[in-house]
């Protein structure tokens, strides 16, 4: 048992239902090899941004909540790519200004609007 143990040591297996017409053995393992980025996703979901199930009893609400949860993960994503920083990071930066200026790209007026200082 040893020896077989050390023969297979190192070597991985994937499974899976789909005929290799479908998929063929280098897709399977390319995509599993991404999966971490899945993984990253739900983390960043649920310790950055905070998202936590609801339960909701009608389709409605379930797809809105859904939608809400993946448009934040998408706009976090978003700010990491424009930023070159972590979302976690540019909360923490974010949370530092009192106040933030919007511009309106029709006028070209900049408005600024002044936050509300919270207690924490």
């Amino acid at each position: 048992m040893i020896e077989k143990t050390k023969k297979l040591l190192g070597i991985k297996g994937y499974y899976t239902n789909l005929e290799e017409t479908v998929a063929s053995n280098k897709t399977i393992m390319e995509r599993y090899h991404e999966l971490y980025r899945i993984e990253q996703a739900f983390r960043i979901s649920k310790n950055d941004l905070q998202t936590r199930p609801i339960y909701h009893f009608k389709d409605q609400p379930i797809k809105l909540h859904i939608l809400i949860c993946f448009l934040a993960l998408v706009i976090s994503k978003h700010i990491e790519l424009k930023t070159g920083i972590s979302i976690n990071r540019f909360i923490q930066e974010a949370k530092k200004n009192a106040d933030g200026e919007i511009m309106n790209h029709i006028t070209e007026k900049i408005k600024t609007i002044k936050a509300h200082s919270t207690k924490k």
